[in-house]
């Protein structure tokens, strides 16, 4: 194919020509989108979209982040309501200005999961521009996608070339000028483009009429050296949303499918008779798994195409519950329809075969983490091109060559991508029952039959005790089934992938083990050799996995395993556990995945999720930790996490429905790749922490913590860094976050850091003083000059501390410190003295404070200070002397007797005095 020559620039076309253009190009994106085909491409009847168009939920903000999780728990969060009201963007208004600023928008960037809606979102922005009903002052609209442009990866164009090839009305009417005209460029479906976008490495283009290939035209379209004036929109799958550098992307948003609201309407529309939408409607929100995934619009045509053929045929009593009936049935419905058409209804080898051979392709690209693929793929894998057609529901034949005769190859997908974790999950249980070892191996390694050894490696125990509960007497190791063995080693290569890609293959293929499902199938998976007794072992296995080291949230698809098997036992003993008010009860790890997954999941907001409330092993908390995401206040201390863990701190801080506003990570060591992801959760701008708390957490080298602090305005009012070896330098690079107008700490902990020299950090409080209320310095080596030091801060009229704790600091003379208090009114409310050599001499300077008409002290502790009696004298005659607000005096572990405190005694019982507490002795 001959891409179009360079060609010199053009005279500006005639009004005449612009309105010819314009029309042709309005009237031929209207006929290319006024119809879509719901679910499937090209195939059944059309529908008219303005017909069948349901609002979608659309939310500025987020970040071009890559997000690898499994799309299935992407929704799960996205299905929660949000805490605090989000911004949303109707499609015809993606380009308008938000509310304060002033900079136009140049590129879109929405992110959203495989079927949530992308394609018929910018399907609808397009019609309704070609049908004058929004957004008139664009001029072209020009819209792409990723799998089009794939198939001209060995070609060269230019920019106005690549316009003419596709949309051949402007290069009819000779018009090649678009920078003198408001253009939109639209690109769908990033994550699918082939050519790989090297954003670093790219020549510089600025001529719209010189050619080169395309990815080369795209990275610098999108870097707006092309056509800079000219406003661009892209869709992807987040997995895929880190290729755009942030700083190309004016706007990040977000398609979250269908709101609950908006499920409904999408199946009244569906369904026109009102008692069969009602009953669908309501069995959905009966599963919540169904619920959850009808956030998807495909999943909402999966699921309404397979309940509206149960119900029509009467085939059961029961509406498909689980995910793994739901799409056998969707199989079974298009295998069907295709045997009714041309095999008469016989089941027939040949459909055994295609489904064999569906399957192979669904599992080889699952693989690979490829949606699209082409002819060479399916030849491959033994699929006959005229043959997929057939199964036009379950296989989408994209683009056809007769339709697009610029194409040279055909693009092939599935409907969506559980659709194609199905079919690989029915094609390994076929390689499993029909002995395909040389395809077992390459997936599970050659010695995955060696039962014993291979999850005793894994579970660091026999296989016995793993499989099965030691305490029975009739489980004999030979009576492990190859069926549990070839399950639990499945799942072990599930748990160990990090980004869970194959979570729902593995749910699908547990659900295939029960006897229901095998029937609705017939013969399509060959002999298999379970029955009800293997169903309970594999069940049993379940319940007693051991994934300590495996990420907490991989954890929670044992859980899911037990649902697809119709085990219900976890799930109504963890709902019976949340009604009960007496939650002492022991909780198993399996327990506790369960409760994680119900918790992160729940429109009501958990105000706290504090571990150690709960009853269960230090392997049972870590599977609690993916709930973080789904509260307000966390306490994960002292739990031994890792770096799976941080994992889903992180995703918790940096989702678009964080909700975390308090997190205590102490006592759990923070090495550089958990500081790291830590970290990457502070610079979200979803992020909206207020309070963090890191005390013993090893950490000495914080440059990192501070840059995260400083990336963009902070909601940070409390930092804990206690106890760890900060020493001198990591103050130093602390106080470039202090001094930072971003930062509004009130409340900051330096105990114990090993600290001595403070002028820096004095300089930067003094620089920003207004909003720190508590300073706790305690347990550092700061001696009198560092006080003195400390003073400047604390003599500035915008010093508004209101908590000083200086114990353990090696302190003698505190005149510097009394001095800098009195100097000025101070909003000073409690003062820590304990464990320095203060002694008589000292309390004597400190009366001067208290005796001042500006000392509003509430709490004043010297533990530990070397005192006498006649410090009890100086105190009791300064409390006396002014109205004291004194409330709490802590003497204790001085050598103090009695009678020494008779005068402060009677000051504490007396009405006219607000002493209420007074601490002495050795308690």
């Amino acid at each position: 194919m001959e891409s179009e020559p360079d060609r010199p620039a053009l005279s500006a076309p005639s009004a005449e020509t612009l309105q010819t253009c314009h029309l042709k190009l309005k009237s031929n994106l209207k006929q290319k989108f006024q119809c879509v085909f719901e679910g499937i491409a090209k195939a059944g009847n059309p529908t008219l979209l303005n017909q069948i168009y349901t609002e979608l939920y659309i939310t500025e903000g987020g970040t071009a982040e890559v997000n690898d999780e499994h799309e299935v728990r992407q929704i799960e969060t996205a299905s929660r309501k949000p805490d605090r009201p989000e911004t949303t963007i109707r499609q015809e208004d993606i380009f308008k200005l938000p509310p304060g600023r002033k900079a136009p928008i140049r590129t879109v960037l929405t992110m959203g999961v495989a079927g949530i809606g992308k394609t018929v979102l910018t399907q609808k922005f397009t019609l309704d521009w070609a049908e004058g009903k929004a957004n008139q002052d664009i001029q072209f609209m020009f819209p792409f996608t990723f799998r089009e442009l794939n198939l001209l990866k060995e070609e060269k164009f230019s920019l106005v070339g690549l316009v003419h090839h596709f949309f051949t009305e402007t290069k009819e009417e000779r018009i090649c000028s678009f920078e003198d005209f408001q253009v939109v460029f639209i690109f769908d479906g990033l994550d699918e483009c082939r050519p790989p976008l090297d954003f670093n490495k790219t020549t510089i283009l600025t001529d719209p009429r010189k050619s080169t290939s395309v990815d080369v035209l795209l990275i610098n379209l999108i870097r707006g050296k092309l056509l800079p004036s000219a406003r661009l929109w892209i869709t992807t799958r987040p997995a895929a949303a880190n290729q755009i550098p942030p700083d190309c992307v004016g706007v990040v948003t977000e398609v979250r499918g269908f709101t609950d609201p908006q499920k409904e309407e999408y199946f009244r529309k569906r369904f026109r008779d009102e008692e069969q939408a009602s009953r669908i409607i309501s069995h959905i929100k009966t599963s919540r798994s169904l619920h959850i995934m009808c956030h998807i619009p495909v999943f909402c045509w999966i699921t309404a195409t397979v309940l509206e053929f149960v119900m029509k045929n009467k085939e059961s009593e029961d509406l498909p519950k689980t995910l793994t009936e739901l799409y056998l049935r969707l199989v079974l419905f298009h295998l069907k329809t295709k045997d009714i058409k041309y095999d008469g209804g016989a089941e027939t080898d040949s459909c055994r075969k295609m489904m064999e051979s569906l399957g192979k392709l669904a599992f080889d690209q699952l693989q690979k983490g490829n949606l699209i693929f082409y002819e060479s793929d399916l030849t491959e894998c033994g699929i006959d091109i005229r043959a997929a057609s057939v199964y036009s529901g379950v296989f989408t034949q994209i683009f056809t060559a007769d339709e697009y005769d610029m194409f040279s190859e055909t693009v092939y997908c599935f409907v969506h991508l559980s659709v194609q974790e199905f079919l690989a999950a029915v094609y390994m249980f076929h390689c499993f029952t029909n002995r395909k070892m040389e395809v077992l191996e390459e997936f599970l390694g050659k010695d995955w039959e060696h039962k014993t050894e291979v999850l005793a490696n894994f579970v660091g125990k026999d296989c016995k005790d793993y499989l099965f509960d030691s305490s029975s007497d009739d489980d004999d190791d030979d009576e492990v089934s190859s069926e549990c063995v070839f399950l639990k080693r499945v799942m072990e290569k599930s748990l160990q992938s990090k980004n869970g890609h194959l979570d729902l293959f593995v749910r699908f293929l547990h659900g295939l083990c029960l006897e229901s499902n095998q029937r609705l199938l017939g013969g399509l998976l060959g002999q298999t050799e379970n029955s009800p007794e293997t169903i309970q072992r594999v069940i049993k296995s379940l319940k007693k996995m051991n994934s300590d080291k495996i990420s907490p949230d991989r954890s929670i698809n044992i859980f899911h395993c037990l649902m697809e098997m119709n085990d219900l036992s976890v799930h109504q003993e963890i709902q019976e556990f949340l009604k009960s008010e007496n939650r002492s009860e022991k909780l198993s790890e399996i327990h506790c995945s369960a409760l994680a997954h119900i918790l992160q999941i729940s429109e009501e907001v958990l105000d706290e999720l504090d571990l150690k409330k709960y009853n269960t092993s230090v392997d049972g908390q870590r599977r609690l930790i993916p709930a973080v995401r789904n509260c307000r206040k966390a306490r994960l201390r002292f739990c031994g996490l890792s770096e799976s863990h941080f994992q889903c701190v992180t995703s918790a801080l940096k989702s678009n429905t964080s909700i975390l506003i308090q997190l205590d990570l102490s006592g759990n060591i923070l090495d550089a790749s958990g500081l790291k992801l830590l970290c990457a959760g502070l610079k979200s701008p979803n992020c909206k922490l207020e309070a963090l708390r890191l005390e013993l957490c090893g950490l000495s080298e914080i440059s990192s913590l501070v840059s995260a602090l400083k990336s963009k305005p902070t909601h940070l009012r409390e930092l804990d860094l206690s106890n760890n070896d900060l020493q001198d330098s990591g103050v130093k690079q602390l106080c470039g976050f202090l001094e930072s107008p971003h930062c509004t700490l009130e409340y900051l902990s330096l105990e114990d850091c090993t600290l001595s020299e403070i002028s820096c950090l004095v300089s930067a409080l003094k620089s920003n003083p207004s909003h720190l209320k508590h300073l706790d310095l305690s347990r550092n080596k700061l001696h009198n000059s560092g006080v003195k030091q400390l003073c400047g801060f604390l003599e500035n009229p915008q010093c508004g501390l209101e908590t000083l704790r200086f114990d353990y600091c090696g302190l003698s003379d505190i005149s510097s410190l009394v001095s800098a208090l009195k100097s000025k009114p101070t909003h000073l409310r409690e003062l820590d003295l304990s464990s320095n050599d203060v002694q008589d001499s000292g309390v004597k300077h400190l009366c001067g404070f208290l005796e001042s008409p500006g000392c509003g002290l509430e709490t004043l502790r010297l533990l530990s200070c070397g005192l006498s009696k006649i410090s009890c004298d100086y105190l009791a005659a300064a409390l006396k002397s002014n109205p004291s607000h004194l409330r709490e005096l802590d003497l204790c572990y001085n050598d103090l007797q009695d009678p020494d405190l008779s005068e402060l005694v009677d000051l504490q019982e007396s009405l006219d005095y607000r002493l209420e507490t007074l601490e002495w002795g050795y308690p």
